[in-house]
């Protein structure tokens, strides 16, 4: 059994037990009073009849009551005690549910064991297993019995029953005694059948109403994870020489792609770099979120020992990462990360098994950027190919990144977009606004999908705005002013 299991076995456990012991304290009371009021109403009636009606004259003799009466008066009287005084020490004590339960189990099969001792001794006002089987159902209605301890208490009935049928005690000895043993446990079934249907009910609402409080709980608790899982993503950058946005499309509330961006401080009379890292995480949902959050944190870690950090190195080192602590639990990461530097209008990129990017120049022109090495954590260090490539990035273009759950989207007949669908998206659309393609292939992405997406589907646009001899101009006279200024 997996610990999660465990633990919501126990959890449920616990909880089923209380809200048991809570019912079996309220039933508990009401059996045991009712239980005891018919005794004390049976057995005051029985002693008016007695001396006040000549109804059981025959029992009478010189005036005074003969002895199986008088057995039977006995009988009754202790009957009621049992049962009243049950109820005043539930009343009263308040006793544990462990002991309330067998407290209940020990009366009934008390019941059981006078009911067919008086008929065994065929004392007057006796009703033998009718008797025992007319309390037994009006227990299991009241009483939240287990299906087990129902059976206890039949057993002391029913074992009672027989010893005194198939022994000398009621003169009835041998297979005829035996006959009416088994034509007897009909007499029992009602009130068993009472327990288990019950019992199983029970279970069933019980179960129902954790499952779905429990349901409600998680549901709350991944809109506060989906809440912290978004807060990880950067804001969008809609000013500056590098410029990019996204969408991402989550295939449940919180999935396993991810997109880290790092900006260099520039240097006098230099523009500012942008790194961007791209991820993917074997896997959906909330494992996926877990290992996301880690390698946030080791992203993190790397840009701020090394914020010049090259995409090829950048790679190696996260390659090694989750070679050590993730590769061993069958987790794996594909990766894509990017440097461009608009002083030099140049785009460093290196692809660790992720899909295809692609570079759409000011011309129309597309470029496709495969994958340049192994995904992260199938390789050591020393098969891990940390080459980058260089690609010219001028004013105008632009740098469109995607996870899997694009490409592997798959239509009503089952055909997946592809990477040439991807790039047939991005050569049939007329030109977009700056930042508009993510919205745009995400919604292409999703005229193409058949239902609901079975991947999470992140889609960037990184891209330089084209710079008009004005803003040229102000851009040069603010730079001189950096250079020059203390």
């Amino acid at each position: 059994m997996s610990g999660n299991q465990a633990s919501y076995t126990a959890e449920f456990r616990y909880e089923f037990a209380a809200q048991m012991g809570s019912l079996l304290n309220r039933r508990f009371l009401w059996f045991s009073g009712i239980m005891g009021g018919i005794g004390a109403v049976s057995t005051g009636l029985l002693l008016w009849m007695l001396f006040f009606s000549d109804a059981f004259d025959k029992y009478k003799a010189d005036g005074k009551i003969a002895g199986p009466m008088l057995g039977s008066m006995f009988v009754f009287v202790v009957w009621t005690l049992m049962y009243l005084g049950s109820f005043l020490f539930a009343a009263v004590r308040r006793p544990p549910v462990s002991k309330l339960v067998w407290l209940s189990v020990l009366i009934v099969g008390l019941d059981g064991l006078i009911n067919i001792g008086m008929d065994a001794f065929d004392l007057p006002m006796s009703f033998g297993i009718l008797g025992f089987a007319l309390s037994y159902t009006i227990a299991a209605s009241f009483l939240p019995w287990s299906v087990r301890q129902a059976l206890i208490v039949a057993g002391i009935g029913m074992g009672a029953f027989a010893i005194a049928k198939v022994t000398p005690i009621d003169g009835a000895f041998g297979f005829g005694g035996l006959f009416k043993v088994l034509a007897s446990c009909l007499l029992i079934l009602p009130g068993f059948f009472i327990s288990w249907y019950r019992a199983s009910s029970r279970l069933r609402d019980s179960q129902f109403y954790f499952l779905q409080r429990r349901y409600g709980e998680v549901r709350r608790e991944l809109t506060d994870a989906r809440r912290i899982h978004e807060a990880m993503f950067p804001a969008p950058m809609t000013t500056g020489e590098v410029r990019f946005t996204y969408r991402y499309q989550p295939m449940r509330q919180i999935g396993g792609d991810y997109l880290h961006i790092n900006t260099c401080k520039p240097k006098a009379g230099e523009h500012e770099a942008l790194s961007v890292v791209v991820l993917d995480v074997t896997g959906h949902g909330i494992p996926a979120a877990l290992t996301v959050n880690r390698l946030y944190g080791e992203l993190a870690r790397l840009y701020a020992e090394d914020p010049e950090i090259e995409p090829g190195h950048v790679l190696a080192l996260l390659n090694r990462y989750v070679r050590l602590t993730m590769a061993t639990h069958s987790v794996f990461v594909t990766g894509l990360a990017v440097k461009i530097d608009p002083g030099h209008d140049e785009m460093l990129y290196a692809n660790a098994g992720h899909p295809p990017a692609f570079h759409i120049c000011a011309d129309g022109t597309i470029d496709q950027l495969d994958s340049t090495t192994f995904l992260l954590g199938a390789v050591d260090d020393e098969t891990f190919d940390s080459e980058m490539h260089s690609v010219r990035f001028a004013p105008g273009d632009r740098f469109i990144a995607y996870t899997d759950g694009a490409t592997e989207a798959r239509s009503s007949k089952g055909k997946m977009l592809g990477i040439e669908g991807m790039q047939g998206i991005l050569s049939s659309v007329t030109a977009q606004a700056e930042g508009a393609w993510p919205a745009t292939v995400l919604t292409a992405v999703d005229h193409h999908r058949g239902g609901p997406p079975d991947d999470d589907t992140l889609v960037i646009e990184i891209y330089r705005p084209v710079r008009t001899g004005e803003d040229r101009a102000r851009s040069r006279d603010v730079l001189v002013s950096e250079s020059v200024s203390p």
